[in-house]
This record gives structure tokens, sequence and C-alpha cells, in this order.
């Protein structure tokens, strides 16, 4: 058995761990980057598989985009297997998230995903004229970076100025706006591998409204499996069987679901349940090549 590990950051710390825990299997591994392969000279690989831990579609050129695509579409096509699967890594964003979630009926917060700055400042112009609280977001970013909430904005012409500013610096041309829903304080990170939820964590930060440890929240175990079907549920309309889906519960509405990860950081998830993520990954690997 042979897996490939294709990507250009081998250093992310959950790819690491699932790294440790091949060599302790003693399963052959190989890491390989867009640049290690060229096309169309595309090498016959002796591989059982190919896993994508980490970002490349999203922070990359739309020209890198593409070529890496279509090494994704060649791995897909002489080995068969690659997790995620592609198809799931190439539409993975918010907004695809937002537009499931609307199909299905499940709450989330009113949400407009829009490249004119026109349509993103009368919804946020509405929202604010409300009374209510708008949060802007990048439309592919993780770990709470660039999620910011529009409270302190003076007219409506700093608003302007402001969208304007915040799509150069985070936006890249597509707005993501957001209701701020009030909340119990907290969300629930529900960890799906292969269709099953494996661990959750409760994530809380007195200090800001992003739950994200990495923006400085506190991870704690949550052992009540209340949201694990919605999760679940969730995970198979994007596609993704590798996942982590934020749940914002509230005390009258019922839970929203905030975001469903692609790449979830879960090192923080490891250290407050003792639950090892990367093995229950390495589990779901070796069952695929066992079919």
């Amino acid at each position: 058995m042979t897996i490939i590990i294709f990507t250009d950051n081998p250093t992310v710390k959950e790819t690491q761990l699932v790294l440790g825990e091949l060599k302790e299997r003693k399963i052959r591994h190989r890491f390989m980057a867009p640049w290690d392969l060229a096309l169309p000279e595309f090498p016959k690989l002796d591989a059982d598989m190919v896993y994508v831990p980490s970002n490349m579609f999203n922070r990359g050129s739309t020209f890198e985009l593409i070529h890496r695509l279509l090494i994704l579409r060649e791995f897909e096509r002489q080995i068969g297997t690659v997790v995620n699967p592609v198809d799931s890594m190439l539409i993975y964003s918010k907004g695809h998230l937002t537009v499931q979630l609307s199909n299905l009926g499940i709450l989330h917060p009113t949400t407009l995903v829009t490249e004119n700055i026109d349509k993103a400042h009368e919804f946020a112009s509405g929202l604010l004229d409300a009374g209510k609280t708008v949060v802007l977001k990048p439309i592919c970013r993780g770990r709470g970076i660039g999620v910011i909430r529009l409270d302190r904005i003076r007219s409506r012409s700093d608003l302007l100025q402001y969208l304007m500013w915040y799509n150069r610096s985070f936006g890249q041309g597509v707005f993501y706006l957001q209701e701020f829903v009030p909340n119990l304080g907290y969300d629930v990170r529900c960890m799906i591998v292969d269709g099953e939820v494996v661990g959750r964590e409760k994530r809380s930060n007195p200090q800001d409204f992003r739950y994200n440890v990495s923006a400085g929240g506190l991870a704690e175990p949550f052992n009540d499996p209340v949201y694990d079907e919605l999760s679940i549920k969730v995970a198979e309309a994007v596609g993704l069987r590798i996942t982590g889906i934020d749940v914002l519960p509230t005390s009258e509405a019922g839970p929203y679901i905030l975001e469903a990860n692609c790449f979830p950081g879960y090192t923080a998830l490891i250290e407050a349940t003792g639950i090892p993520i990367h093995a229950r990954i390495v589990d779901y690997f070796q069952r695929l090549m066992a079919r």
C-alpha cells in the first residue's frame, strides 16, 4: 500500500500528525508538490490513493488553480482515489455551503455572496439600519482570518470605503456578508471522517466573537452527540469525507451551521479530548485501500 501526500506545504501540523501515523503503521508514502509534476508527461505512479491535506486551490493564482486541478484529475484517472474528492475540493467555499444549506432548509445566518459592491453595501446597510450586526468574511479562508464585525461604521459613506478596502485586503473580488447571530457564547466543531463523527469540541472566547482557537479561543470536550446527525447531513451535502462542521447553538431558533471545513484544523481538538484524529484519518485510508 502506498499513499501520495499531495501538498505545497508539508509543515502543517495536521499533515505532520498524519505522516507520523503512517510511519508508525509502516504504510508507504511519498510527498509530491505541484511543481514536482509536469503535463502532459505525467509519470506512471505506483500508489493506492492520494491525500490532499491542505488548501492549494484558494490561495494561489487562477492559473495555479487550473494547473493543480489538472494534476488532481490525472491522479483521479490513474489512481482512482483522492481524499477529499476532487469535485468537493474544487467547489469548496463558504458560498457553496450557503447554497447547499439553503437548498436543504438548514439554519444558516442570513447571507449575501456577491461581486457587486452596491449589493454588498445595500445588504450591510439594511442590517445595520435594523440595529443588527454584520459579519464580513473571506469566502475561502480559515482559522478566523479576515473575519470582521461591522460594529463601528460611522456612516454609509464610511461603509462603502471600508468594503472597498476589505475587498482589496481579503475579499479578492467576492463579498461574503452575514447577519451576526446572537448565541450562547460558544460553538461546537464536529470532526467527521468517512461519514462518522469521530470527535467534538466546544470552543469559546470571552474576548472575541470568533471562537477559533487560532484566534485565541478555548477548546474543551463536548460529549453530547446532539449535533452529530445534522453535521453528517451537511458533510454529505458538500461531498466532504474529512471535514470539521462548525455548529452555533442558540437559545431560541436552534443550531445554525456556520462552516464546513475542507481542510480542518484539529490539533486543539486532540489536545482538549485526547482523541487521535490523525489515527482515525489513517484508519479511513486503510479501509479505502482495502476495498
